[in-house]
């Protein structure tokens, strides 16, 4: 015999808050993007001026932007990380 609920929400799970305004995740987003920002463009001026002054040409401007991608992989996966573990202690509480 099948139970059907009195209520119309009744049995399903109420979404979680964890706080996030609007405001905080567009913040979160400006933040991911000049962490990824800037390490490119700083890596990839500095291989162009060393690819000008030993007459390399994409060889430094190719290792740069490798280079900014790996580091703008990890620093991101750090602030991931942080979050994540921000709320999940948030939804101990």
């Amino acid at each position: 015999m099948i139970v059907e609920p009195t209520q119309p929400n009744e049995g399903l799970k109420k979404p979680v808050d964890n706080g996030l305004s609007l405001r905080q995740a567009f913040g979160l987003a400006w933040e991911m993007g000049y962490t990824m920002a800037i390490p490119l463009v700083v890596l990839a001026l500095t291989g162009r001026l060393l690819d000008k002054y030993y007459q390399t040409s994409p060889l430094f401007l190719l290792i740069g932007i490798i280079l900014s991608i790996i580091i703008s992989s990890i620093l991101v996966g750090k602030k991931a990380i942080s979050i994540i573990s921000k709320v999940t202690d948030d939804d101990k509480q």
